[in-house]
């Protein structure tokens, strides 16, 4: 059966008629929470990763690993506390076996302290962060010397001290490192870039930075507090896929570590890792998908084009440019974003971000939770105020049909004779 939808318009004019993850990849907690006490292993504590499998293990000397949700204004949505446990018997939580490579760049947001963040009563206990390759990444091991490529050590004193030290290869060291750059309470973005090839690398951070062969150069809020910083015991030119941070030796556990905002990629970056996304929300509302997203830092950002991808149709997998939304440059601080995707026709979309950069680099935000959305046909007829009105020179007529058909649309004007015929023809639901 063919349906004729006729609409009769009025108008009064003033004068005349915007997957699955590649490297580089951002570790998103989510928005839960949850404490694992059990002394044991598990794999499925934390969220799962853009890349590889998680660890969470508690040992014999009590602590927990955590999910937190805003507990301490930290991070962005959940972060990761870890309690380090009396004995020498680890507490530990990390990433292993993802996407390997020679080299890498990793950065994360780092607080030292007791439970509540501060720097009041953290007076004993060691974390560790290891990266390499090898099974202490995804067992019980406190570390294995031949399966570290780089490791740091912080070690809490009284009154607030942070010891740093890194692993110089068989031994502990501070040699090379700039001053004391961490204390407890404070938040640090932490960037660390990795070379395990058998040539230098370069990078640009500010200016143009090499990496020579083995070697490690570590940032902290953006100086360089390390360089050129020999590595520990893991084969030279081995790939790295593995990373875990260990705590051990802390009375009456107060030794806690707080970390968020993780990226990681397995190359030298040639820039630092421009923007680091915090939360990333989807919805819809009538005919419209809502987009709002927030950034914990940008470097030299541009913006965003947001695409969108209609599913189940005929060209699924096409990404179209549906706007932009103009970035911050370089702020250390979060930014909030929305983007409204209207007049959308029936159907299901999914949508991803493109950062852009102001020299014209770029790099994709698409999580794979992300769930797409549903443009449901309407229940029932619907013609909408023209917009804007009183309009010059062109007005807009948004009209729904809850099937198919074909649709009239006749424009009158005050006197009752007919001015024009807008639409007429057959139209989808």
């Amino acid at each position: 059966m063919i349906r004729l939808f006729t609409f009769v318009v009025f108008l009064m004019f003033c004068n005349s008629m915007s997957s699955v993850y590649s490297q580089p990849w951002h570790y998103d907690l989510g928005t839960g929470s949850g404490s694992y006490t059990t002394n044991g292993i598990s794999t499925s504590f934390l969220p799962t990763p853009p890349s590889g499998n998680t660890l969470t293990r508690v040992g014999s000397g009590s602590g927990s690993i955590n999910l937190e949700n805003q507990l301490i204004p930290f991070g962005s949505d959940t972060y990761i506390r870890g309690v380090a446990p009396t004995a020498s018997s680890v507490n530990k939580f990390g990433i292993n076996d993802y996407s390997p490579g020679k080299c890498f760049t990793m950065k994360f947001t780092i607080r030292l302290g007791a439970s509540n963040g501060s720097a009041v009563g953290a007076t004993s206990g060691n974390w560790f962060l290891f990266i390499g390759d090898g099974t202490m990444y995804a067992d019980a091991t406190a570390f294995t010397g031949s399966q570290v490529f780089t490791a740091f050590r912080f070690a809490f004193g009284t009154s607030g001290a942070i010891t740093f030290n890194y692993r110089n290869g068989t031994s502990w060291s501070a040699t090379g490192i700039s001053g004391t750059p961490f204390q407890q309470g404070i938040d640090y973005e932490v960037e660390i870039y990795g070379n395990n090839t058998t040539t230098s690398k370069s990078y640009t951070y500010g200016s143009l930075q090499t990496l020579d062969s083995n070697k490690i150069d570590i940032w902290v809020n953006g100086e360089l507090i390390g360089n050129d910083l020999r590595k520990a015991q893991l084969t030279n030119d081995a790939n790295i896929d593995s990373w875990v941070f260990n705590g051990d030796q802390s009375t009456g556990n107060v030794a806690n570590i707080f970390i968020d905002n993780i990226d990681y990629h397995n190359d030298i970056a040639g820039t630092p890792l421009p923007v680091v996304i915090g939360s990333f929300n989807l919805s819809s509302a009538g005919r419209s998908a809502l987009l709002n997203w927030t950034t914990l830092s940008e470097i030299n950002n541009s913006g965003f084009v947001i695409e969108r991808c209609k599913v189940n149709v005929s060209n699924s997998g096409v990404w179209e440019n549906a706007g932009f939304v103009t970035g911050n440059g370089t702020v250390n601080e979060p930014r909030y974003y929305s983007f409204s995707d209207n007049n959308l026709q029936t159907g299901s979309y999914k949508y991803r971000l493109k950062q852009t950069d102001f020299n014209g680099n770029f790099e994709y935000f698409s999580p794979s939770n992300l769930s797409e959305i549903n443009i449901s046909k309407p229940a029932e007829f619907e013609l909408s105020q023209n917009y804007p009105n009183p309009s010059n020179p062109s007005s807009l007529i948004n009209y729904r049909i809850p099937e198919d058909g074909y649709v009239k649309i006749t424009l009158f004007d005050l006197t009752g004779k007919e001015a024009a015929i807008i639409e007429n023809g057959f139209q989808k639901s």
